[in-house]
């Protein structure tokens, strides 16, 4: 894709979101149910203006990762602690009926194989945290007792939906699952989400100790970016979505610079 068509169709995609999501508002619905039904009517849904390329797809990652940053800075952890076992039955509900109903859909219904309907199962079972979170903001919900509830239940459905898509990986590569490996990607998961906010705290420290001896402007929000595109590259790296990188980014720093 050239430079000027690319910016061209990110122009039609700001402009189009912008626009539904204002007439979502003004229908009583969340605005970013205007902006997904923007992207039905440019995707190939509708009328194929627009395909989602590989640039395309790296801003959306941006994007969300630093929606989750967001997130995390306006969200407090005591309370998200406080809803631990509520949110751990929604997430337990929320990941054990997509993935039951989606294989029996599809070996019952379809006659696909027991792997494809477990797989199948296994994708129906992620949470789109960046849609979850929106649609609360819109409804003035995200700091509420539910909205903390939902939002701890979509982490735990994610992690939960890691594990389960690596033991159906390996199975589908050597024919069994192995319980060790499955326990280390869930550690490993577990403890990034535990560390990388102590981790992120004394990185705080430092971005403001160093912002006082600086001598240009600017400081704080490049190395708070850069701390957050760092958590979301050692998610990956520890078998975690990217995104919540920045949400640990975001619960790290919110009250230090909050």
């Amino acid at each position: 894709m050239e430079t000027s068509t690319f910016f061209l169709n990110l122009l039609i995609i700001l402009l189009s979101a912008r626009i539904f999501a204002e007439l979502a508002v003004r229908l009583k619905a969340p605005s970013v149910i205007g902006e997904l039904f923007a992207g039905i009517v440019l995707g190939p849904s509708l009328l194929g203006w627009l395909e989602p390329g590989q640039a395309i797809k790296l801003f959306a990652e941006v994007g969300i990762i630093l929606l989750l940053f967001e997130v995390g800075l306006k969200t407090d952890m005591r309370r998200l602690v406080h809803t631990g076992h509520k949110s751990a039955i929604v997430a337990l509900a929320g990941f054990i009926l997509p993935m039951g109903l989606g294989f029996i859909v599809g070996y019952s219904i379809f006659d696909l194989s027991a792997l494809v309907s477990l797989f199948i199962g296994g994708t129906l079972t992620a949470t789109s945290i960046g849609i979850t979170v929106r649609v609360l903001s819109d409804i003035n919900q995200q700091g509420g007792r539910v909205g903390q509830i939902v939002l701890g239940a979509a982490v735990l459905d994610d992690v939960l939906g890691v594990v389960l898509l690596a033991l159906l990986y390996e199975f589908s590569l050597g024919g069994g699952v192995s319980i060790t490996n499955a326990s280390k990607v869930f550690i490993f998961v577990a403890g990034f989400l535990v560390l990388a906010p102590m981790a992120a705290k004394l990185f705080s420290i430092m971005i403001k100790h160093f912002e006082v001896d600086s001598e240009i402007p600017g400081l704080v929000p490049t190395t708070i970016v850069s701390l957050v595109l760092f958590f979301a590259w050692l998610a990956h790296s520890v078998g975690a979505p990217e995104l919540l990188g920045g949400f640990a980014a975001g619960l790290a720093l919110s009250r230090r610079f909050f």
